[in-house]
């Protein structure tokens, strides 16, 4: 960068988001920017319109066309100054910016008033805005605004993409939320337990309790499955899931005793277990 091309190298390199391609008659193709993007552009590099740059009277001339047209053509200037930002101590004491020297650089555009189609003549009363904004965005481009797609640097797909990665937005960090590990997106072991949660360990027990057949614990295991992915339950809550539902399934068919004393268990004579309706 030097200071002949300064605005240039700032002003030249455009935001993909901010194009969209065009095809004209005779299947002429390119890449045009989006007028709103060059006024930001501007903003940010001057200041607000009116005060760091800005455009003068527009003039514009009607001249008829071939077959009935009619053609409008717009001469615009945009001016912008240099300016000098004060040094943080500066700005602390409340000094403004200092606007420098005025420059002033002059474009053309055109549009049609009436356009000649098959079905006829029709007039286009967006005709004189569309050349007045013409009439800027091809001022602009003498400073530099826009300048690679101008060039037909767009026309490379790999500097598109560059300039993809350029403008794109740092992506946010996750919000933290209560409950979930902010690393590994799962939920913490201290909200699963928690007495309050409808989902939670003490729910996944109770209803393994009342399940007296392999049909259920089969019900059981894939309803479960469903809510640990849901509540993104750690590996190691899915793997004593897992346990559990096998220790159940072995009381079911083999009648073993049960290692574990779960809410509602009761005993009853003889050493056996009542489920959670029995122990009422």
């Amino acid at each position: 960068m030097n200071d002949n091309t300064k605005l240039w190298d700032i002003l030249g390199r455009t935001d993909p988001a901010h194009t969209k391609a065009f095809t004209r008659g005779g299947g002429f193709k390119g890449t045009a920017i989006k007028p709103m993007w060059s006024y930001r552009r501007m903003t940010e590099e001057f200041g607000p319109c009116g005060l760091g740059w800005g455009v003068g009277e527009p003039s514009f001339h009607v001249h008829p066309g071939c077959d009935g047209e009619l053609l409008v053509y717009c001469t615009a200037s945009v001016w912008y100054r240099d300016t000098a930002t004060p040094t943080p101590e500066a700005q602390a004491a409340g000094m403004e910016i200092v606007y420098g020297e005025k420059c002033t650089v002059y474009g053309v555009g055109g549009d049609k008033v009436v356009n000649k189609f098959s079905s006829g003549l029709k007039s286009d009363d967006e005709a004189f805005k569309k050349a007045f904004t013409d009439a800027v965005t091809n001022a602009l481009k003498l400073i530099g605004v826009g300048a690679d797609v101008h060039m037909g640097m767009f026309d490379d797909n790999k500097y598109v993409n560059t300039m993809r990665e350029e403008f794109a937005e740092p992506a946010e960090k996750p919000k933290r939320v209560v409950g979930i590990n902010s690393q590994t997106g799962m939920a913490t072991a201290h909200a699963l337990k928690k007495s309050d949660s409808p989902d939670n360990w003490r729910a996944f027990e109770s209803e393994l309790l009342e399940c007296n057949s392999v049909a259920m614990l089969t019900k059981l295991a894939l309803a479960w499955s469903g809510v640990a992915e849901r509540d993104k339950w750690p590996a190691h809550w899915r793997d004593l899931a897992k346990e559990e539902i096998n220790k159940r399934r072995e009381v079911v068919l083999n009648g073993l005793p049960d290692d574990d004393v779960f809410p509602g268990d009761t005993p009853l004579k003889g050493n056996a277990y009542a489920d959670n309706y029995q122990a009422g």
